[in-house]
């Protein structure tokens, strides 16, 4: 089924939620990491009395969280930036997936790597075949189509919007277009499609 995915989308690995992911938790990383590096850097100079001079000197919520008499490379200020961080990350990524996850297709496709008009009307001759016969649709998928979904009598599985090729997914996605039918034939980069939808959640 891979060979109608809409190449656009896949290639977009670093897509608007992963960036905010990867800046958040780079932020948060940088905010835990930095008093810690700075206080190295001066340490050297600094005799065990003035570090612990310095030490007390500092607000308590900058001061290193004290764990058994080990010191800990934050402050009670960086834990709770990254917890917070890290909380309203994991709220951001629910909230945006949440409607995707309730968006999807489930179809089935005959596919001709072909796109002349003959093919075209071939297509139309199934379609008024097939109808509302899901398994006259799959036994005609293992005969003609050129897709390796073929096997499975053209059976592509649940898919969500923009999953596929433009064309493809507009008719899929499109509410006017019925389910439980064979529908187009509609045209792609890879030729001639007639596609049964078996099931569709929309968004509300």
């Amino acid at each position: 089924n891979t060979i109608i995915r809409n190449p656009t989308k896949m290639t977009m690995v670093l897509d608007f939620r992963k960036i905010r992911f990867w800046s958040i938790l780079i932020t948060a990383c940088v905010l835990l990491n930095f008093g810690a590096y700075a206080e190295e850097a001066e340490g050297h100079a600094e005799s065990i009395a003035d570090k612990r001079k310095k030490a007390m000197s500092k607000i308590w919520y900058l001061q290193k969280i004290d764990v058994g008499g080990t010191k800990l490379p934050m402050s009670l200020f960086s834990l709770v930036v990254a917890f917070l961080s890290f909380y309203f990350l994991y709220a951001n990524w629910n909230a945006s997936a949440a409607p995707k996850a309730k968006t999807f297709c489930e179809a089935s496709h005959i596919l001709i790597t072909d796109h002349s008009k003959a093919t075209k009307e071939k297509l139309l001759d199934f379609q008024k075949q097939i109808q509302g016969n899901p398994e006259l649709f799959a036994k005609l998928a293992k005969k003609h189509s050129t897709c390796p979904s073929k096997a499975n009598g053209g059976n592509l599985g649940k898919f969500r919007q923009g999953d596929m090729a433009p064309s493809f997914d507009k008719i899929c996605f499109d509410p006017a277009t019925p389910i439980q039918s064979a529908v187009g034939p509609i045209q792609t980069n890879h030729g001639w499609h007639l596609i049964y939808i078996h099931n569709r959640q929309l968004p509300e």
